[in-house]
């Protein structure tokens, strides 16, 4: 890419870019209410499984309500990790009029091109390592790549670290690449290594339809940037991307989807190697993170 053209990416980055949303500006959650292995109910069909799940923040939007949860079994092997959307959430959605002129720390994408809210929802205390915080943002015209994710939508990133390091990521490219070895399987880098601010790098699949002009539905994409500062570049988060047309006509009970892999990790911990999409009926929707494994650094 050239230079002129790698300026004009970075200032249309801004705060917001392919992705999802960075950290400033984002709305406060409610803390969570789970306290302990018996808290937290199933929200429909008896998912999450109650006994063994808490609840951490949520955030009211639309008719309904966003709210985080861990499952862990006795044991304390994670069964689930998720974002929970109530019955009604994808009712009455800020409309990007409304983000722009009337909801509060409503955030502006590449100069007003796009309009999206973001919010950041803490996971409970049960959560395993490295999973710290959901990243969110509802896009009500999509965003970046032109053509590609404009479609009303849903970010989720389930981040590895904590929302201050998060918050120090500047923007710029990743130049050389990414190591064979932090690539997942069938993934490539995606806007030339443009690294957002607050967010980081993003590796989409490479044989994913929505690049080759099919009408995108749904994604999961994996982060990377230089999270630490000690000049190596680190996965640093899953995020599932859903448009609101996917949650209410395409979703056939339960999705389950497996989750490529790197071949090194950033942290010692447990981490999703699935995750599903659920109809839960009245209950709303669930995007969980499963079938964890544990690896080393």
């Amino acid at each position: 890419m050239q230079d002129d053209s790698r300026r004009s990416l970075l200032k249309g980055i801004g705060t917001v870019a392919l992705g999802g949303i960075a950290l400033s500006g984002t709305t406060t959650a409610a803390p969570g209410n789970g306290t302990g292995s018996n808290s937290g109910e199933g929200r429909g069909g008896g998912f999450p499984p109650t006994g063994i799940t808490e609840w951490g923040d949520s955030i009211e939007i639309g008719n309904g309500e966003i709210s985080t949860f861990s499952s862990v079994t006795p044991s304390g092997k994670p069964k689930g990790v998720g974002v929970h959307f109530a019955d009604g959430t994808f009712e009455n959605l800020p409309s990007e009029e409304e983000l722009e002129d009337d909801d509060p720390l409503g955030t502006p994408i590449k100069g007003g091109e796009y309009w999206a809210k973001p919010f950041n929802l803490a996971f409970p205390d049960n959560t395993p390592e490295p999973i710290t915080y959901a990243g969110c943002g509802w896009n009500p015209q999509g965003h970046s790549p032109e053509g590609v994710y404009e479609r009303p939508h849903f970010d989720i990133h389930f981040h590895f670290y904590k929302p201050e390091l998060i918050g120090d990521i500047k923007p710029g490219f990743i130049e050389e690449g990414l190591p064979d070895e932090k690539i997942p399987d069938g993934y490539r880098l995606i806007e030339d290594g443009a690294i957002v601010p607050k967010m980081g790098a993003h590796l989409a699949p490479t044989d994913a339809p929505e690049f080759d002009g099919e009408e995108w539905q749904e994604t999961l994409i994996w982060g990377a940037a230089d999270v630490d500062g000690d000049g190596e570049y680190e996965n640093n988060y899953v995020e599932p991307m859903i448009t609101v047309d996917y949650f209410q006509n395409h979703l056939d009970g339960v999705e389950k989807q497996d989750i490529a892999q790197p071949d090194v990790y950033p942290k010692d911990g447990y981490y999703p190697t699935t995750y599903t999409v659920r109809d839960l009926g009245d209950g709303g929707y669930a995007v969980v993170m499963e079938e964890f494994e544990e690896r080393s650094a």
